[in-house]
């Protein structure tokens, strides 16, 4: 579909091809996996969400496609959230006392709390992204406000830790990056990569106590031990342990593992889901799609990287997040931030052109003003007929 919107051909970058590769190799883990169905499923959601990444690259290569897909994507989110407003449905017959009563969970019918907390706060991430590029209008920019605001209280009433904090950590992050922004790219990409790596594999006893505090700052949903979290991790690693380089199959840890859940964790859940062949190709997509924005050279698109970033690590250590559609749409979007830059202004508000260089007229070009013709002709060139007019 995407092919056939744009009406061009597909033109892969680094970031497209990992991602195919990743759907590649997930079918090849098939072949070894103890629940063929199961793994089947799971399969399909690795591949869709690879899929949906490339589509949005394919499609966005321009500005108004970038909010064009960005505003959709925030309206879907509002929809969610609008629907989690007005028909929420509870895990208690109970009612919440106040705002902040987590142990009070309210849901979209048929969706887990989870996912439904972790989509909206995506959408979030990405209404700051959209701010950061500067919408055309103020109307715009009032809107999306308005719709981040709906989507943070949608979070709110789902109870979900871990979306909570992705977003104040994205809002810290935002904060930051306005005083200090060399600091905050040196967080973003030094210290993420390296609390998602090593919290799941066993850093997190470090910080038991800390983490344990964190536990208890949501009021009715302390548990002692992140949910069981703290359980799952040291399963779910020695669980890849038996399989380190090809893993157990996708979705095989839920299916046939002794507790039946998943991992909670993006490098846990990768690892055995794929093994460290998929581990490496999924770190390779993420990496080549965000060094895009993160190398260029205006400081907003490394501030664009860093709030997608640091927003969805809470989720990506946590949660089940590593298929969601929702956020490689994001991801997709961010990698190519730098076609939304507004053009350069002059100090009246018009659009700068560029000039031909001084070596440029010594080698006997010229600037046309004919809409057809480029804004540089060569000597073979000059000698055509044309109606445009020869600036000096």
């Amino acid at each position: 579909m995407a092919i056939l919107v744009s009406c061009r051909a597909p033109r892969l970058r680094a970031p497209d091809l990992l991602a195919a590769a990743t759907g590649v190799w997930v079918c090849v883990t098939l072949l070894w996996a103890a629940d063929l169905d199961a793994a089947i499923r799971m399969a399909y959601l690795y591949g869709a969400a690879c899929a949906m990444f490339i589509a949005v690259r394919h499609v966005v290569r321009t500005r108004a496609a970038f909010f064009a897909v960005g505003y959709a994507f925030l309206a879907g989110c509002v929809c969610t959230a609008l629907k989690l407003i007005n028909n929420p449905i509870p895990n208690s017959l109970k009612a919440r006392d106040s705002v902040m009563d987590f142990s009070i969970r309210y849901g979209v019918e048929g969706v887990n709390y989870n996912y439904t907390a972790y989509s909206l706060a995506a959408g979030v991430a990405l209404a700051g992204v959209l701010i950061l590029l500067g919408p055309s209008t103020k109307v715009e920019r009032l809107c999306i406000i308005a719709a981040a605001a709906v989507l943070f209280w949608g979070v709110l009433l789902t109870g979900t830790r871990g979306a909570l904090i992705a977003i104040l950590v994205g809002a810290t992050y935002l904060l930051l990056s306005t005083v200090a922004v060399r600091l905050a790219r040196a967080l973003a990409v030094v210290i993420v990569p390296i609390v998602l790596i090593a919290v799941p594999l066993g850093f997190y006893r470090v910080l038991s106590s800390e983490m344990l505090w964190l536990d208890g700052a949501f009021a009715g949903r302390e548990t002692g031990d992140l949910s069981g979290r703290l359980y799952i991790w040291p399963y779910a690693l020695s669980s890849w342990a038996e399989s380190p380089l090809l893993g157990i199959g996708p979705g095989m840890l839920t299916a046939t593992g002794d507790l039946g859940v998943g991992a909670h964790d993006l490098l846990l859940s990768l690892g055995n889901d794929l093994g460290l062949v998929g581990v490496v190709l999924y770190a390779g997509m993420l990496t080549f799609a965000l060094a895009g924005p993160f190398r260029h050279a205006s400081p907003v698109c490394s501030r664009v990287a860093g709030v997608l970033l640091v927003s969805q690590t809470p989720i990506w250590l946590t949660g089940h997040w590593e298929v969601s559609p929702v956020c490689f749409v994001a991801l997709a979007l961010v990698s190519v931030a730098p076609v939304a830059l507004r053009p350069p202004t002059t100090h009246s508000g018009r659009t700068t052109v560029p000039r031909p260089t001084a070596q440029a007229l010594v080698a006997g070009e010229h600037v046309t003003g004919h809409p057809g013709h480029g804004l540089l002709e060569t000597g073979a060139q000059r000698h055509r007929p044309h109606r445009g007019k020869q600036l000096p």
